[in-house]
């Protein structure tokens, strides 16, 4: 299978794989939530970003489906195309392409013209103590620059390796710069701002999966509460959180810039109220302990890698499902009385035995009565001796006569001989050694075929 195929398939079952792990993660959280429970709801959010990142799904069918190819590898026998098959991935690959390419373009945009925004910075005249106390007491090692700029009404976060907070050009008071001191920096310390990012390169990705949106909204939405939730009980703000939440809706009512996506701070208007509801009867000695938040976190792994198997084998049902429906331009190119040799492994094979005891020797002649072959299924007639020079000739009609099967001899050394036959057909095969052949048949079409004839060494 080609890569670019293979980075189809890939990226269609991370889409499926991620949106199983979220809807996994919104009845977790819901659960939590409604507990009060709210230390672990946003740390796992990056199991959801892990799943639509790492193709599970697509390596479990590529495992679970596998066929012998030449010199001993193996390829997915999942992935096989129809002319069908190939031009709805094609329609379906151009669509997304250009979706991705449309909405990369606008985030480029927005990117460029945030960056000239913030190129009018200039460096805040802090006292040096009131950020670095509070940074020691977080202890964060990495130092963090501030700034201020004219075209920004609330404090944001902003930079990738070195992280910058901008201030709008204003002057505070003590509670209000210690609080939004201690709200950005917890941002940067729990990684929030990475966390979006990766949320906003999976919807440039998956633009088409209708859960991306649902997704980032959580993402903004939770890494505040996460925020709110560290900054109020697990640090040394010296104020209360009516307090925290008083600053917070100052800097909303000011807020009214337009601002990219890859931005936070305190000018979140539309989940404001969530956040405050959240941690209004909220009581740090109730959460949960470490233990059971790693607990939770493998039971959203285990459950969302269970369910993700399940839908793969559902997936690899509707595939075939749809490969065997659209096969009839590969069937019809079959060339009888044509001889094939490989090498046969029969543990890859679905294997029929004519007598129900198993394969036992046979005579030099006998019948082959009606008998019912599915799709791929194999039917071992037995063993037949044979010596140099000789032939075995084996004659079938198969009914419904325009499917083909394949049927021949296996050697002794396990090599397969075989012609491909539809309707009435026969064929001698040449013996130039001499000892026992393995008769078979095989149902390579895609419908149940029903068999019958004969075989004769000469």
């Amino acid at each position: 299978m080609r890569w670019s195929n293979e980075m189809f398939y890939i990226l269609l079952l991370n889409s499926f794989a991620g949106a199983i792990a979220y809807g996994f993660w919104i009845i977790a959280k819901n659960g939590m939530a409604k507990k009060k429970k709210l230390q672990y709801v946003y740390p796992m959010l990056g199991i959801v970003e892990a799943f639509f990142i790492f193709p599970v799904m697509f390596v479990y069918l590529k495992v679970s489906t596998h066929v012998p190819g030449s010199h001993g590898s193996y390829y997915g026998a999942l992935f096989l195309r129809t002319p069908f098959i190939y031009t709805v991935q094609c329609v379906i690959a151009g669509i997304w392409i250009l979706g991705v390419i449309f909405n990369l373009g606008n985030y480029i945009k927005e990117y460029w013209k945030f960056k000239n925004i913030l190129k009018k910075s200039f460096a805040y005249e802090l006292p040096a103590d009131v950020c670095s106390e509070i940074s020691q007491e977080l202890e964060m090692k990495r130092k963090v620059t501030l700034y201020q700029n004219y075209a920004v009404t609330s404090p944001i976060v902003v930079g990738c390796w070195n992280k910058k907070i901008i201030f709008p050009v204003q002057d505070y008071e003590e509670r209000e710069l210690v609080t939004i001191l201690f709200h950005e920096l917890v941002h940067i310390r729990q990684h929030i701002l990475e966390m979006k990012k990766i949320g906003i390169f999976l919807k440039l990705i998956f633009w088409c999966n209708p859960m991306m949106n649902s997704l980032l909204r959580n993402i903004d939405e939770w890494g505040e509460i996460a925020c709110d939730r560290y900054v109020c009980y697990e640090t040394a703000y010296p104020y209360t959180v009516k307090e925290y939440y008083t600053v917070a809706v100052d800097g909303m009512e000011q807020s009214h810039i337009w601002m990219p996506q890859m931005v936070t701070g305190f000018k979140k208007k539309s989940n404001f109220k969530r956040r405050l509801l959240q941690m209004k009867n909220y009581r740090k000695e109730k959460e949960m302990k470490f233990v059971g938040g790693i607990a939770l976190s493998l039971m959203l792994c285990v459950m969302s890698t269970t369910t993700t198997f399940a839908a793969a084998e559902g997936f690899k049902a509707g595939y075939e499902k749809v490969f065997d429906d659209t096969t009839v331009e590969i069937e019809e190119k079959v060339v009888e009385d044509v001889e094939y040799e490989e090498d046969f492994f029969p543990e890859n094979e679905n294997i029929k035995f004519y007598n129900q005891n198993g394969i036992n020797l046979i005579g030099g002649s006998g019948a082959i009565d009606s008998t019912s072959l599915e799709k791929g299924t194999m039917l071992s007639i037995g063993t037949v001796y044979a010596e140099k020079n000789q032939g075995i000739g084996i004659r079938l009609n198969i009914t419904p006569s325009d499917k083909s099967v394949q049927y021949g001899i296996i050697t002794s050394d396990n090599k397969k001989r075989f012609v491909y036959g539809t309707g009435s057909c026969y064929h001698v095969f040449s013996i130039s050694d001499s000892g026992n052949y393995e008769i078979f048949i095989k149902n390579t079409s895609s419908k149940t075929v029903t068999i019958e004839g004969g075989y004769s060494v000469y």
